[in-house]
Order: structure tokens, then sequence, then C-alpha cells
């Protein structure tokens, strides 16, 4: 009966040690579209309508400190991947993402704070 107690704690140990994503914030009003360390969302900026097939959603994100868009880009192309987003294109101020029938983009507003915007809507 030890021996099980020890195994099955080992087990649950594991489990949660091997989820980093549970682990991770998300972006408020977003199904899984992780928050970028070092970033905060501001609040009255949120922006959302419609529904399942015609859904549009909008907010932004303010850098705590100094920060890149290129961490922010680095950060999205590495963790949207595991996310099932695929890249659509990106440029030094803007990346763009797909996946089934949403479009995830993601746009530098200001350099100094950085600021970005998010926009989660359905492909067209």
């Amino acid at each position: 009966m030890k021996r099980l107690y020890t195994l099955l704690s080992g087990f649950c140990f594991l489990a949660v040690a091997c989820m980093p994503a549970a682990a991770k914030d998300f972006i408020a009003g977003f199904e899984d579209i992780p928050l970028v360390k070092g970033f905060r969302q501001i609040e009255n900026d949120n922006f959302s309508f419609g529904n399942e097939e015609t859904r549009y959603i909008e907010t932004e994100l303010k850098a705590n400190g100094r920060r890149s868009f290129a961490e922010v880009k680095k950060f999205y192309l590495d963790s949207l991947k595991q996310l099932g987003w695929h890249p659509l294109k990106d440029s030094d101020s803007e990346l763009h993402f797909y996946r089934e029938n949403d479009v995830l983009e993601i746009n530098k507003i200001s350099k100094s704070p950085l600021r970005i915007r998010i926009i989660l809507k359905n492909r067209t």
C-alpha cells in the first residue's frame, strides 16, 4: 500500500510539473492566447462583439518595462505554433496568424512604452 501511495504521489507531481501551458497567464477575453511576460492587459481597452461565426475581439497590452517588438514576435511565433496557430505574415510592426476560421493580428501601436493591439476575428 505504501508503494502504491508513493507511485501515485510521484505521478501527480509529474503531471503538475509537465503542464507549462496551465502555468502561463492568458489574455482575458481570448480563449488561449498567452500573455507575454512583462506585459499587462489594459482593461478599459477591451472590445468584443459577434458570435462564434462572426466574432471580433480586440484588446491592448502595455509593457511594464523596456521591451521590444522583436521579443513579442519571438514569443508569439514560438508559443502560438504550439497552440495550433500558423503564421500568415509578419513585419517590423505586425504579426498575422490563422487557425481554422480565425485570424489573429498582433500590431505594435507605440514604441515607448511598447503597446500592442491584439485582434481576433473570423476569416473572410
